[in-house]
């Protein structure tokens, strides 16, 4: 039964609501508090079963029951316009087995139209499989062989095309957690790759994947040879958009039009254009938990770090904690993806240090500390470490923040010196000062390292960009030491 809660949680209201009247009509009662009381989400499970007054044994099979009854609740309520084209397509065994030959043929080849609209090779190559049975004493017969073998490819280069941009989004975040420089060679081989395939094809979905690889490359790795015979990055936005409205039934594009604002919101974000970015981060704010789900085409939390930039441009950072409350009030990282996972915490707790809620930003760091490993996250490891530092000597607990700037240096020591982080020693000397000083000219000190962190903080390095570095900031930490 794992994350049952969860699921619970995540029904949509109308979906809540529908589930709750069927169990009504069907006058199943404890089925029907079971599930309010899961919604709720106030009590454990071993309050609900004492609510309840059944045993355990009775309440584990209750709660499976009910789970099965959700799965296919949900199941039964999916119904789009390429569900019921597979529907249809699972039907082809009747077709052949079951139909006149005419009447079959008539309704695959309008099966076969509607399939061509949406671009759906795998369904299109059971529709010429069974097209090629139909004909096999008929001159259309090596036709529809020859359909079946292009589609059978062209299946399998969809297939090749999809687990690229996967592999470039897990590869992409390792990156970015990491700052290994092997990860942009390998990322600009997939990029390399995945050009290759959308040669072979002329194909929409494919052109779509190219488009979302070869953006995210350009915005976010940190290598000019690789685009530098691509097209412009508005371009390739408007390529995107012009596909998304040509195909708007498709329903993967319904969802991929999130990763468009996403992507499209990153440009103009880099390009401090505030009045181009705000309709394309509007879109994917207002529907954050589900954008936070597509990890597997986007660098998804990527937009969360942005988002903190955002706010600091507008002077609106001390707002992002309350809209946490309402935007992802469920949702649940992943801690399998790494990358993503470090990226949702620094947002939360840099939202909680912004609502000068330290002690809530300390213990949302300790906790990624001892979920993951950093082994293979050197950089990361360095900016958690030095943003716990920041939120422990806020609160004046400055043994634990001492010991992790120690952490730090010997990090640094370790890495390999082409890599440097000079940005990283420079915070460290801005902690260290103003936890060991108690000068009247601290402040001016402070600034004076904040200066040299801010233009030393702009290579493949950086690191702590969403702290928001003004002269309230440098006063608010010069006076700690005061308190």
């Amino acid at each position: 039964m794992i994350k049952f809660k969860s699921i619970v949680l995540q029904l949509k209201e109308d979906e809540y609501n529908d589930l709750c009247q069927q169990f009504i009509d069907t006058k199943a009662d404890k089925y029907l508090r079971l599930l309010k009381l899961y919604r709720e989400n106030k009590y454990t499970d071993e309050d609900i079963q004492e609510m309840l007054a059944v045993n355990t044994s009775a309440y584990y099979t209750l709660k499976s029951r009910l789970f099965d009854k959700i799965q296919d609740f949900l199941t039964n309520n999916m119904s789009t316009p390429i569900i019921d084209l597979l529907r249809k397509v699972a039907n082809i065994p009747t077709l052949i087995y079951d139909t006149h030959r005419d009447t079959a043929i008539a309704i695959l080849s309008k099966l076969e139209s509607e399939l061509q609209n949406y671009d759906m090779p795998y369904e299109m190559s059971s529709v010429y499989s069974a097209l090629k049975k139909l004909h096999i004493h008929s001159p259309k017969y090596y036709e529809y062989t020859q359909l079946y073998n292009k589609h059978l490819a062209y299946t399998i280069a969809l297939d090749k095309a999809e687990d690229l941009l996967n592999s470039f989004m897990n590869s992409l975040g390792e990156y970015f957690a990491s700052r290994n420089k092997s990860q942009i060679e390998y990322l600009a081989l997939i990029k390399k790759e995945m050009g290759h395939i959308c040669t072979l094809y002329l194909s929409h979905h494919l052109t779509v994947y190219k488009s979302i690889v070869d953006i995210s490359f350009a915005l976010f790795v940190p290598n000019t040879d690789a685009i530098k015979d691509d097209e412009p990055i508005e371009d390739i936005l408007l390529k995107l958009e012009k596909v998304f409205t040509t195909f708007s039934k498709d329903t993967n594009y319904q969802y991929l039009q999130l990763v468009y604002n996403f992507l499209a919101f990153e440009y103009y974000h880099k390009l401090n254009l505030p009045k181009k970015e705000t309709r394309f981060f509007e879109e994917v704010d207002k529907k954050l938990q589900s954008f936070l789900l597509f990890n597997h085409c986007a660098f998804t939390t990527k937009f969360l770090l942005s988002k903190i930039e955002r706010h600091i441009e507008l002077g609106t950072e001390t707002e992002l904690y309350e809209q946490n409350k309402t935007l992802i009030p469920n949702y649940e990282p992943d801690k399998n993806d790494v990358p993503n996972y470090i990226n949702f915490v620094k947002y939360v707790s840099t939202c909680a240090f912004y609502a000068k809620k330290y002690q809530e930003a300390v213990q949302q760091l300790n906790g990624l500390i001892n979920d993951i490993s950093f082994k293979n996250y050197p950089h990361s490891e360095i900016e958690v470490k030095l943003l716990l530092a920041l939120n422990y000597s806020m609160i004046n607990k400055y043994d634990p923040a001492t010991s992790l700037l120690r952490s730090v240096t010997r990090k640094i020591r370790e890495l390999d010196d082409e890599i440097g982080y000079e940005n990283a020693l420079i915070f460290y000397k801005i902690l260290s000062l103003q936890m060991s000083s108690s000068a009247r000219q601290v402040d001016q000190k402070i600034a004076q390292l904040f200066s040299k962190f801010e233009l030393l903080n702009q290579k493949s390095n950086r690191m702590l960009e969403y702290i928001k570095i003004d002269d309230a900031f440098i006063k608010a930490l010069s006076q700690v030491v005061k308190r």
